[in-house]
């Protein structure tokens, strides 16, 4: 493939693993990226001098051998699309790295709690497995791993990164839940959850949320499920109440008192039993992962509480970027609190009608910060919202009007990307407004 001419289109994490692969072969690489800023140009020009940048539009996707595709980059992009008619082939990173991988692949998915139980599945097997690489849609690229020679490979994948992965057999599967997301992306509602669930294709152990059971077709190994209530039998994993007491359960074997973990809400419920049913298809010793789970707090900018202030509670959920990540944060702490609720930023074409109600019988009030307002100020007349431009003078307004008892939660709904870099940073700009009114 000497001769191949090679294409990143798009220079971001992703498409910077693949430079250091490409160059590490001593390969030659063209780039194709709209937003180029002087630290990705800094960061290229490390990695090797004198690579040739180009905007997609002015790009000739004449004689392209190969593009090495980032997730964030669409194959409906014009010129993708017409590199392809071409000739060209499509890669990913993820699929390069499971075609060299010599370890067992864990490969989890969802609209929700991805990175959560992903971070939770590689502390749990911790004591099983020397040596776990925790990669993919979280931390690193897996490329910048790809001679790292882990025991096991625990990958959190997103729907961009499913797209153009096939024929790979994952150890274990998972797609933790699906609602509506990226729909300025997807034709349609349907077309994003076939990508999602197409994760199950070839893997030789499934595990199963039972709300999905009827949407999961195939034939594995070995299945495991997971979800609220019990069902009776190994390998389904599920909850019982006793005395107003919830507990975790195997079959009708008691596992563990959902007080007992440090993770609070019906969604972290769902993250841990999906984690133990991973744990079960791994043959791993569960006295050891229980413990794990127990000990484990969460990650930030997922339900974390950042502050009280005269009974006042703070939470930021800043990775709750779609609308079912938002409900599953308000029905964690609508029983408990008054909720001053939070959201707003890029709504990725979707519409927040159909929410109206459900987040009108769980707050106390709404502010609406970021790109859409005017749209979100429609969709959620119900809940008489008021606008800020940034996010200080929402959470100084919503702690303004609480009192003891109430909680100020930031669960945008949204993507961040129309005021921020990521939703680390509109967390972190969250937690800097909630230490004004601290102190």
């Amino acid at each position: 493939m000497s001769e191949a001419r090679r294409v990143i289109a798009g220079l971001g994490k992703t498409g910077l693993s693949y430079a250091k692969f490409l160059t590490a072969q001593n390969l030659d690489y063209e780039v194709l990226e709209d937003n180029l800023t002087e630290e990705r140009m800094s960061q290229l020009n490390d990695i090797k001098k004198g690579v040739k940048v180009t905007s997609f539009g002015e790009y000739s996707a004449l004689d392209v051998s190969e593009i090495y595709l980032s997730p964030g980059v669409s194959k409906q992009n014009q010129c993708i699309d017409q590199a392809v008619k071409n000739g060209a082939k499509i890669l990913s990173d993820i699929k390069i790295f499971f075609d060299s991988a010599r370890c067992p692949v864990v490969a989890i998915t969802g609209t929700n709690g991805k990175s959560t139980v992903s971070e939770l599945v590689s502390l749990v097997l911790a004591n099983q497995y020397e040596k776990i690489l925790l990669a993919g849609n979280i931390g690193e690229p897996v490329l910048d791993h790809i001679n790292s020679n882990p025991a096991l490979a625990v990958l959190e994948l997103s729907s961009f990164q499913l797209e153009n992965l096939y024929e790979v057999s994952p150890e274990v599967a998972v797609v933790l839940n699906l609602s509506p997301d990226h729909m300025d992306r997807y034709d349609d509602q349907e077309s994003y959850f076939s990508t999602k669930l197409s994760i199950y294709d070839n893997c030789k152990k499934a595990v199963i949320n039972r709300t999905l059971s009827k949407k999961v077709k195939g034939s594995y190994q070995k299945v495991a499920t997971f979800g609220h209530g019990k069902t009776s039998g190994p390998g389904n994993f599920g909850t019982v109440t006793r005395n107003n007491e919830t507990f975790l359960v195997h079959g009708s074997e008691v596992l563990l008192k959902e007080s007992e973990l440090k993770i609070k809400g019906s969604h972290n419920l769902e993250n841990v039993l999906a984690t133990i049913a991973i744990a079960w298809l791994l043959d791993v010793d569960f006295s050891s992962v229980l413990r794990s789970i127990i000990n484990f707090r969460g990650l930030p900018h997922r339900s974390e509480v950042v502050g009280d202030k005269n009974g006042v509670l703070f939470v930021n959920d800043s990775k709750a970027t779609n609308q079912g990540a938002l409900l599953a944060s308000l029905s964690s702490y609508a029983k408990n609190y008054r909720i001053h609720l939070i959201l707003g930023g890029e709504t990725k074409g979707v519409s927040f009608s159909s929410l109206a109600e459900k987040i009108k019988l769980s707050v106390k009030s709404v502010c609406i910060i970021g790109k859409n307002p005017q749209q979100l100020t429609r969709d959620l007349s119900c809940c008489s919202p008021k606008s800020f431009k940034n996010l200080q003078d929402a959470v100084h307004e919503c702690y303004k009007n609480s009192r003891a008892g109430d909680l100020v939660l930031l669960a945008p709904g949204c993507a961040s990307t129309d005021q921020y870099e990521n939703f680390e940073e509109r967390g972190q700009v969250f937690k800097r407004a909630v230490s004004e009114v601290l102190s």
